[in-house]
């Protein structure tokens, strides 16, 4: 008994070293570039000239009752996206976030379909960057990871919002953002 138990740990140990030991694709990507105000800009919206009081969030029905108290909150802030609208991050397991938009004029929260939840994308970088990156004066919303938990849409995928939905303007490949080091690659 004695002999199996540090065992285990012996194999334990062994397998945790050697894991940890597994190389972390680096990401030689210029976020900088990526994230740039200028690209934020091309979807520049007009802010009003005085600060908009938020409505408060409509959140009587559906995912958005389930999800009041951080939706409420989010939306006391005020906007920071799209000149009038709210950006909720509702934590909804590890490296993943669900998302609502709510709108400050009208309390409106919407749950966009074709971005349900993002998932980070966790790289070795040394710059800094957010799973959702966006700007209260432009309609760009550009997700860095897997929107809707999905393995094939892992890179940078860039949405406008127009209308109360978001449209996919451009993805690019995880495979062309970041890469394994050479002496890594099978």
């Amino acid at each position: 008994m004695r002999s199996s138990v540090i065992f285990a740990l012996f194999a334990s140990a062994i397998a945790s070293e050697a894991q940890s030991r597994l190389p972390m694709p680096s990401c030689p990507a210029p976020f900088a570039q990526l994230l740039s105000d200028k690209i934020f800009s091309n979807f520049a919206v007009h802010l009003p000239a005085r600060t908009l009081w938020p409505a408060p969030a409509d959140v009587r029905t559906g995912r958005a009752h389930l999800y009041r108290t951080v939706i409420r909150e989010a939306a006391k802030r005020g906007p920071d996206f799209a000149g009038r609208y709210t950006i909720v991050r509702i934590g909804c397991g590890a490296a993943t976030l669900c998302v609502a938009i709510a709108d400050a004029r009208t309390g409106k929260v919407h749950f966009p379909e074709k971005l349900m939840n993002a998932t980070a994308l966790l790289v070795d970088t040394v710059t800094d960057v957010g799973t959702l990156n966006y700007r209260r004066d432009s309609r760009l919303l550009i997700v860095i990871g897997s929107p809707n938990e999905d393995p094939q849409r892992t890179g940078a995928s860039y949405y406008e919002w127009r209308s109360g939905k978001l449209h996919l303007l451009r993805f690019t490949p995880a495979a062309k953002l970041c890469s394994l080091p050479a002496s890594t690659r099978l």
